[in-house]
C-alpha cells in the first residue's frame, strides 16, 4: 500500500500526518525537534512505509529534518516552496 507524509515544522514542534492512497489518514502524531525526538519520528515513520514525504516550514528549521530524513529513507522529499513551483 502506497502512504504519503505531509511534516509541518515548526521551531520546537514537528506535526506529521501519514495518509494512504485513498487520503484516510493512517497516523497523526507530534514530535520534538531535538536529536531523540528526531530519531523517534524516523523509527515511527518508516515502518509506515511512506513513498513520498512533503514538509513545510519557516525559515530554517527544516534542515536538520531533512538530514535526519536523507539518511533513513528512499522516498523523495519535497519542502513546500519547491511543491508549490510544481502546482
Amino acid at each position: 500500500m502506497y502512504q504519503v507524509c505531509g511534516l509541518n515544522v515548526h521551531k520546537d514542534s514537528i506535526f506529521a500526518c501519514v495518509m494512504d492512497e485513498k487520503g484516510e489518514k493512517i497516523l497523526v502524531e507530534r514530535f520534538g525537534t531535538l536529536t531523540p525526538e528526531l530519531d523517534r519520528m524516523c523509527s515511527v515513520l518508516i515502518p509506515q512505509g511512506v513513498g513520498r514525504i512533503a514538509m513545510e516550514s519557516a525559515s530554517i528549521y527544516w534542515m536538520p529534518i531533512e538530514y535526519v530524513l536523507e539518511d533513513v529513507k528512499d522516498a523523495p522529499l519535497g519542502r513546500a516552496p519547491s511543491v508549490m513551483s510544481l502546482i
